[in-house]
């Protein structure tokens, strides 16, 4: 019994990851001290993780099988996922630019160093979480996207060990771990922090054993099939366990893990339910990419609008206006998805598959 081929629930629990991390972003103005009553919001940043480990296991989702018949061609897949990430991240950047152009000219105090011109290149190649621009700069959250493109870069190497260890999920799983804690003790060793909070200076290595984690745990799901109920009634434990998790805030370590199983529960059940009927949480978790990109500049220009010009608001936010600019940024975010992600990432393929299928001259 295979997976279907639309994994609707891990599409869903994209844009959950996305506003989770939104709201650690957001939590600091609001005007209600939520991190003195949970942990909740606090421990939002995890939500990378999810997209990490999730991304892995996609990713193996469509192209493995390929990979295995042949079928895999490594500049057609560059391509599609260049073309999936890029231009959003470039049109931020645009945005941001302009953003600071005004602020400038307008003489309105900002914080320059948010706007390094010497951080752009890496920036603009997405590199800039391989140690090239280590200072938070531009847009904060694309660090991850730049830790994404490595994972793209140097998937035929993750496709190479899944197909040796076809056989053998639990120790593909188990080099993935064990890698994951010998990078953590090597960012320990370097910057005195648990390698979950490697992000702008060196989140690439962040990806590394999370991506791997997400293709063993397909591997497992080929190997092994959950029965329905024991797969319902584990992903509600593993769920109210990572809540606690968060909650509480356990070790870092143990919450960014506790999202493999989450994963692959809800893969478990998709492969179960076999639905193929999208609707309004489909959709959200399409936008999701949008909703993670945009949502610091939103709130950095929406707060200034509100506090410098409306005055609307002093140093804190209500939860009304916090939720009044929540349901206005997912409505923005439905918008650059619809107009600069869909059809810059269909003109980009067309593009890329044109430059690929045309013949080399002699």
């Amino acid at each position: 019994m295979s997976y279907p081929a639309n994994l609707l629930s891990l599409t869903r629990l994209r844009f959950f990851a996305a506003l989770w991390v939104v709201f650690y972003h957001w939590r600091a103005p609001w005007d209600f001290d939520v991190d003195a009553t949970t942990q909740l919001l606090a421990m939002g940043r995890f939500g990378v993780d999810l997209f990490f480990i999730l991304s892995g296991f996609v990713l193996a989702h469509v192209y493995l099988r390929a990979r295995e018949e042949g079928r895999f061609n490594f500049a057609r897949f560059l391509v599609a996922r260049f073309a999936r990430i890029w231009p959003l991240h470039i049109a931020v950047i645009l945005f941001l630019l302009l953003v600071w152009f005004v602020a400038a000219a307008l003489e309105v105090p900002f914080e320059a160093d948010r706007f390094a011109v010497a951080d752009l290149p890496a920036n603009i190649l997405m590199i800039h979480a391989w140690g090239f621009a280590p200072d938070l700069s531009w847009n904060g959250p694309s660090w991850s996207i730049s830790a994404e493109w490595f994972a793209y870069l140097t998937f035929p190497a993750y496709l190479m060990t899944a197909l040796g260890l076809k056989h053998r999920p639990w120790l593909l799983l188990g080099i993935a771990a064990v890698l994951f804690f010998a990078l953590d003790q090597l960012h320990l060793r370097l910057f005195s922090e648990t390698l979950p909070m490697a992000t702008e200076r060196f989140g690439v290595i962040r990806i590394i054993p999370e991506f791997l984690i997400g293709i063993g745990l397909y591997r497992l799901g080929q190997a092994y099939v959950l029965p329905r109920p024991v797969a319902r009634y584990a992903f509600i434990g593993v769920l109210a366990v990572y809540l606690l998790a968060a909650h509480f805030a356990w070790d870092d370590r143990v919450i960014a893990l506790l999202g493999a199983p989450i994963i692959f529960l809800l893969a478990e059940l998709d492969r179960h339910k076999g639905e193929t009927r999208t609707g309004a949480m489909s959709y959200l978790g399409d936008i999701s990419y949008s909703v993670y990109m945009i949502h610091v500049p939103f709130f950095m220009v929406g707060f200034n609008l509100l506090q410098d010009v409306l005055g609307v608001v002093d140093q804190t936010v209500s939860w009304p206006v916090l939720l009044m600019m929540l349901v206005v940024m997912i409505g923005v975010s439905a918008g650059t998805y619809e107009w600069i992600e869909r059809p810059a990432r269909t003109r980009l393929r067309a593009w890329g598959e044109a430059l690929i299928s045309r013949p080399r001259r002699p």
